[in-house]
């Protein structure tokens, strides 16, 4: 177990690289499992999760090699089983975009269930729903979904909600499939704009007509290509809340400005200090006052979920009650126990408490049955947290607990931080040549 010392309120100050983003690198490396040429991926976080997904790949026979400190070769003619083994990937819900490799080079697929107690799971109902639409026949038994291609059809995938792994599910299935597929409800996250541009550096004609509906002709011949990965938004917005709630001065490189709209115009409303110049972000808080605001958290173009705890814990340093509805996830909150332990004051109530009428982009979330949730955090502001004991359960949450330590009197301690560096490359390293003070011990 890995365990972190960190004295916190220590400012923040120099220069910080982001790395690429977690979230293209894994849904590109499974795309480039089509062609039987070579595709060259650069700029990949070196990762848990991305070595994760690696070795899923290799174990049904794909070529999937680091050449470099970021830079992977991959290759899908090596190829050799349709079945996915089931201990490797029953907690990936990514393994889903593997089926539509499988079904292209094998005419069925075996897709593990998700089953994982202690990860929180995400719903797959429109994963479902896309093999539905697109002519994927499937059966199951406890461990797998049994897939057959025998009668894929070009179609129309219509998202509830817009999804942006039940878009890359759909853009991935329907790259081969011959004839037009519209996908309609699209989401419009900058990372689905990449994964459309490598399919079409791939072979694939893929174009977006709107800006939330995409049109896909599939092809049968999949090229080799050279690529490098964008950036990753959610790592901009981590070092920035960082630097703000310890008071810091930071400059940020590998900043795409259009893919943080709503996030600029969430400081801007609290007041934060901050500017752009090309792709770096420069940001800096010396003591003024950051004002209280009420926010939602919708699909992008809006405020993303990744981005939920990250804005609630800035809002602890905000002047007054803010509020911040999340209206894609019902279940998203665990970490809030742990703030609240370090002397924050957030409640999370229900959106009729606030006079507001309850929605979510969750359509697998049954009201009728489970009541109304609370879905909208009440954070009280501002306080100086205290040092605790925190222990990271959920990667997912890693960041702000970390962050949270970072500005706390006192020093806390952190278990379990490898859990973090799954989703993060070279974190400590990078905090560290900000200044923080972060002792890393290995435990047993």
């Amino acid at each position: 177990m890995s365990t972190l010392v960190v004295e916190g309120g220590i400012p923040l100050i120099g220069t910080v690289n982001i790395s690429g983003s977690r979230n293209s690198s894994i849904k590109l490396i499974y795309a480039s499992m089509f062609s039987n040429e070579d595709v060259i991926l650069e700029n990949v976080p070196r990762i848990g999760t991305i070595e994760h997904e690696l070795e899923i790949i290799k174990s049904i026979g794909g070529t999937a090699q680091w050449i470099g400190k970021n830079t992977l070769l991959l290759n899908g003619s090596t190829i050799e089983s349709y079945k996915v083994p089931f201990k490797l990937a029953h907690r990936n819900r990514t393994v889903f975009l593997l089926s539509g490799v499988l079904l292209y080079r094998f005419g069925k697929a075996f897709i593990p269930k998700i089953k994982d107690e202690s990860f929180q799971i995400s719903p797959i109902n429109r994963f479902l729903d896309t093999w539905d639409s697109l002519g994927v026949l499937y059966a199951e038994d406890e461990n797998y979904y049994m897939l057959s291609g025998e009668n894929l059809k070009a179609s129309f995938v219509n998202f509830k909600y817009p999804t942006q792994m039940g878009t890359d599910l759909a853009l991935l299935l329907s790259s081969f499939i011959q004839g037009d597929t519209i996908i309609n409800n699209a989401s419009q996250d900058p990372e689905i704009d990449e994964l459309i541009d490598f399919l079409n550096s791939l072979g694939v004609k893929v174009i977006r007509t709107e800006p939330s509906k995409i049109k896909v002709t599939g092809t049968n011949i999949f090229k080799g290509l050279n690529w490098t990965v964008s950036y990753d938004k959610t790592e901009v917005v981590n070092y920035a809340v960082a630097t703000l709630i310890t008071n810091g001065n930071v400059l940020i490189n590998g900043v795409n400005r259009e893919s943080l709209t709503s996030f600029s115009h969430f400081l801007m409303k609290i007041g934060a200090r901050f500017e752009f110049e090309n792709t770096t972000l420069k940001i800096w808080h010396s003591g003024e006052t950051l004002s209280n605001t009420n926010a939602n958290i919708s699909p992008y173009p809006g405020l993303v979920p990744d981005w939920q705890p990250l804005l609630t814990l800035l809002m602890c340093k905000g002047y007054g009650q803010s509020n911040i509805y999340d209206m894609v996830y019902t279940n998203r909150f665990d970490y809030i126990k742990d703030l609240n332990r370090m002397d924050a004051k957030i409640d999370l109530v229900k959106p009729s408490d606030i006079g507001k009428t309850f929605s979510t982009h969750d359509d697998s979330y049954d009201i009728k049955k489970l009541g109304e949730p609370s879905t909208v955090i009440q954070i009280n502001g501002p306080v100086k947290l205290k040092a605790e004991k925190l222990d990271i359960q959920n990667a997912r949450f890693g960041a702000v607990l970390l962050l949270a330590a970072l500005s706390a009197d006192g020093k806390s301690i952190i278990f379990n931080f490898d859990k973090l560096e799954e989703w993060f490359e070279d974190i400590l390293d990078k905090l560290q040549n900000l200044g923080a003070k972060i002792r890393y011990v290995i435990t047993d």
